[in-house]
């Protein structure tokens, strides 16, 4: 099997790097330490850790680091640096990410991070709850509560509505 060699062009622009498992960050300070510019976004992520869950940072896009560079000046060193599997190709082509794509992902992710709302839900809305001793359940949602980490439900127990407070992505709408 023949393969063509990849098609690129000169000039500063924006790429997708595709990195090793849970090797993004090491990616991203190896070509910081070459001079390019790195672009890795993250998000706050609810996970279990033993018997809890615990707020992590993990990438937006796991597997991925955007870097801008110059291909015929720089895409050796980026292509070759210890964590990167390669650059994201289509066929023959690197795949370019446009300038404006960045400027919104930078834009939602102020100091990094991105701002995801986990509960696109209504006061009144009937949601379920997914997690927990009351897993299975429908609830009315009330509101959102401080930091948007937790909302407050209302659920139906023996006859009347009681109140409880709850992680935001414990629910879903119904």
């Amino acid at each position: 099997m023949r393969s063509e060699p990849l098609q690129i062009e000169a000039g500063l622009r924006w790429y997708a790097l595709r990195s090793k498992v849970n090797r993004e960050r090491d990616v991203e300070r190896r070509l910081i330490d070459l001079g390019l510019e790195v672009f890795l976004p993250w998000m706050r992520a609810r996970r279990r850790i033993g018997s809890r869950f615990h707020w992590i940072l993990a990438p937006l896009f796991p597997g991925y680091v955007f870097c801008r560079l110059d291909m015929i000046i720089s895409g050796k060193a980026a292509r070759y640096s210890p964590g990167v599997k390669d650059f994201l190709t289509f066929g023959a082509r690197v795949a370019e990410v446009g300038e404006d794509i960045i400027q919104t992902l930078r834009e939602r992710c102020p100091g990094g991070i991105a701002q995801i709302d986990p509960v696109n839900v209504k006061t009144g809305d009937t949601v379920r709850i997914n997690e927990g001793p009351f897993s299975g359940l429908e609830a009315v949602f009330e509101q959102l509560l401080k930091g948007s980490e937790r909302v407050a439900v209302l659920l139906e127990i023996l006859g009347r509505q009681t109140r409880l407070v709850l992680p935001s992505e414990t629910i879903v709408k119904a």
